[in-house]
């Protein structure tokens, strides 16, 4: 079957897009690669221009601290030599040359001084002979008429030193000794070369003939070998690239190249492209070769980053394009998909209202049968409670000079009684009683009677304590109603609690102003009241998680198995719908606290 016109021309165009984003992917990855090879030449250059000029420094500064050495050795004039001369020599850079030794003609020790906490101190051979032994050019050097600025280098404690030489001339022009002032090479480096990393393209290092590192930024680098001991090091990392590099600097007099390398002042060093630049230099009897790295995309971010951007602005605008057009392809798809969500949608939304009603009628069901069970319940408690009212006022009759007995008998007619009360109010909690709309009873009080008479079925093993603030006036309610509500929801925290120890506690105050406010947002009918609160709180197990809070007022919801009937939260929620109170429960991580907001007598 042939294609729709619209079909082949959307498929021309989309083939069109395909190879003009082909080409121009082609051509930003040739731009990308020109882009980075001029970066890297310009970058060699730089890093070249910067090593000349470290390396000119470098010179310098060691010829300054050598013409330093030397001009202090020609101003001696007597063997003793002056303290204040000392002391002005060695605290000049005493983080750089704080040890003068002194030689005799032959090259044997004649005395030494360290320069420590502003003051000259002399030392003994053994605490300066180290850096003799250490000095590799010292024997050669002395007494064969061709003493040089410096030695070449050495290293102790992981630090790098040359040995600057100095002789001692007498007046006829003999040489009667020889001054050595060790030079801390890393010290001087970074004081003197180094000690302001603006100036330089990249970090410098020093590295001697047999590739050990002589100066370094990172200081555990020095006195390594740039192969071996850093393979040792990190025996995981690919130092091929390094093995290059030592391979150039050594057959090479000068030169650049670019190689991947690691910044090894990182726990686990991280693999970069570096561009390099390096010089062999002869300074005294050192051979150094000189090297300037950095690394490569530190300094050429921005017109990489251009490309990159250039390269995201089409692949964005290719998308773009592309997803117009598969849009279009798709639209009568996306008609019927949508056509087709439409109509499960209204079945769905059929298929919820009828499952909102189903659950409503098992609801009037459920109440039906709490009417009619609720009936049988207090029709055969008062047969159960009537005899027992009736023989305990004979008892007491029969009995009446015991007292004692009286009284027990009395508390057993008393709690038949409310009992029997308890079960004829079940009935009541449906409507409001007629001539209790516009009666004023004192919360306070009704609490405290109720508290009182409840206290009789509270188990011994659960202390019940109560703080009731006093004068809480409220209007339209009946006290038989806050009883039934009491004693339902004493009952769950007495159960909650079960057979162990434990504690309720009953409280009721005013509420405050931000209570006040947030009930009084919930309709025009209770904007200007104002409430008080009522809470029970236990500590038993609380409410399981996963439990939604709402469920709990459902009739014959309960989670206590065969021992609830599901009824108790259930009363107190129609009793509290009667009289527009507010039900809330708050969980905790132990117990739980059910709090009801009763409206305050109008002032």
């Amino acid at each position: 079957m042939e294609n729709k016109p619209t079909t082949r021309i959307i498929n021309i165009i989309m083939a069109g897009l395909f190879i003009i984003i082909a080409i121009t992917l082609v051509t930003i990855a040739g731009s990308f690669y020109t882009v980075e090879q001029n970066a890297k030449k310009s970058g060699q250059e730089q890093l070249m221009r910067t090593l000349n000029y470290v390396t000119n420094n470098l010179k310098l500064v060691i010829e300054n601290r050598s013409l330093s050495l030397q001009q202090f050795s020609q101003k001696l004039t007597s063997e003793d030599l002056p303290e204040e001369t000392l002391t002005a020599y060695l605290g000049s850079h005493e983080d750089q040359i704080n040890l003068l030794i002194q030689l005799d003609a032959e090259g044997s020790f004649s005395e030494a001084w360290q320069f420590n906490n502003g003051s000259v101190q002399e030392l003994s051979e053994d605490r300066v002979e180290t850096y003799l032994i250490a000095d590799p050019s010292l024997k050669s050097l002395i007494g064969s008429g061709s003493l040089v600025q410096n030695s070449s280098d050495y290293f102790l404690e992981n630090q790098s030193f040359v040995n600057l030489y100095a002789p001692i001339v007498a007046a006829d022009g003999q040489i009667t000794g020889y001054f050595i002032a060790p030079l801390n090479l890393e010290n001087m480096f970074k004081e003197e070369i180094f000690s302001d990393t603006s100036v330089y393209s990249g970090y410098p290092l020093v590295k001697n003939a047999d590739m050990e590192v002589v100066i370094h930024p990172v200081e555990s680098q020095v006195g390594l070998d740039i192969i071996s001991d850093r393979q040792e090091q990190f025996p995981d990392l690919d130092l091929s690239d390094l093995k290059r590099l030592e391979e150039a600097q050594l057959t090479q007099e000068e030169g650049t190249l670019s190689y991947y390398s690691y910044w090894w002042n990182e726990e686990n060093p991280t693999k970069v492209l570096k561009l390099g630049a390096f010089e062999w230099i002869d300074i005294g009897a050192a051979h150094w070769v000189i090297a300037l790295n950095s690394d490569f995309y530190e300094h050429n971010r921005v017109p990489i980053q251009n490309n990159y951007i250039l390269l995201s602005l089409l692949l964005l605008i290719s998308a773009i394009i592309l997803i117009f057009i598969l849009l279009i392809r798709g639209y009568n798809k996306k008609n019927q998909a949508y056509e087709e969500s439409q109509r499960l949608i209204e079945k769905q939304k059929f298929e919820n209202e009828r499952h909102q009603l189903e659950k409503r009628i098992l609801k009037e069901s459920k109440l039906e049968a709490i009417g009619l069970l609720t009936t049988t319940i207090v029709h055969d408690m008062n047969n159960f409670l009537t005899p027992i009212l009736g023989n305990a006022q004979l008892l007491m009759e029969d009995y009446a000079e015991n007292e004692d007995l009286v009284s027990e008998l009395k508390e057993i007619y008393l709690a038949a009684e409310k009992g029997k009360d308890l079960s004829t109010n079940v009935l009541r909690f449906s409507k409001v009683s007629e001539g209790q709309q516009d009666t004023v009873h004192d919360l306070s009080q009704v609490l405290k009677d109720t508290i009182s008479e409840i206290t009789i079925l509270t188990p011994k093993s659960i202390k019940v304590d109560s703080d009731i603030a006093p004068n809480i006036l409220v209007e339209g309610f009946d006290k038989q109603d806050l009883q039934v509500v009491l004693y339902n929801l004493l009952t769950n925290a007495f159960q909650a609690i079960d057979k162990r120890p434990g504690n309720v506690r009953i409280r009721l105050k005013k509420a405050d102003a931000e209570c006040n406010a947030d009930l009084q947002k919930r309709s025009i009918v209770t904007k200007d009241k104002e409430y008080a609160v009522l809470s029970i709180t236990d500590d038993g197990p609380g409410i399981a998680e996963g439990l939604e809070s709402n469920d709990l007022f459902d009739p014959f919801f309960t989670t206590k198995g065969i021992n609830g009937s599901g009824l108790g939260l259930f009363v107190v929620s129609s009793i509290a719908d009667k009289y527009d109170w507010q039900i809330r429960l708050d969980r905790a991580q132990k117990g739980l606290t059910v709090c009801i907001n009763i409206p305050l007598q109008k002032s």
